[in-house]
């Protein structure tokens, strides 16, 4: 397994065994948000994404890189102050990812980097949008 896919395996983890208040749907398949009961809130789909990558040494094919990767976090939240729910659910969410930063030391950090908010829906639920960066290194060939 890459280290990559072992970076977000370890945050899938990490969020599924959060408590207080637990997250009552965490995956990485994608689900209809529409189509949850009220006990499936809040929700987490999680996916990796975009990723750089950059030599930090020259040593032909077994060369050291780093690479900084992106993870998405999509949060659905349902209820009625929807505006609330959502600021929670991001605090959550930080907290539990800062526990280690190191994602059990494959990476040098992880951060939530950015947050979007769509407050435009009508449904009794909502979503935001989280971008996690986590930075790591590997060998070329190792990864």
């Amino acid at each position: 397994m890459s280290v990559r896919e072992r970076i977000v395996a370890d945050v899938v983890t990490v969020l599924k065994n959060a408590e207080d208040p637990r997250f009552a749907l965490v995956s990485r398949d994608p689900f209809d948000a529409a189509q949850l009961s009220r006990q499936q809130f809040p929700a987490l789909f999680i996916t990796s994404a975009n990723e750089t990558r950059e030599d930090i040494t020259q040593l032909g094919t077994a060369g050291r890189r780093e690479a900084r990767l992106n993870i998405v976090i999509i949060g659905y939240v349902n209820g009625t102050n929807l505006d609330t729910a959502r600021n929670d659910l991001i605090e959550r969410v930080e907290e539990v990812l800062d526990v280690d930063r190191t994602r059990g030391s494959l990476a040098y950090s992880t951060q939530l980097i950015e947050v979007r908010t769509d407050y435009t829906r009508v449904q009794p639920w909502s979503e935001v949008e989280l971008l996690v960066e986590v930075i790591y290194t590997y060998i070329r060939g190792l990864a």
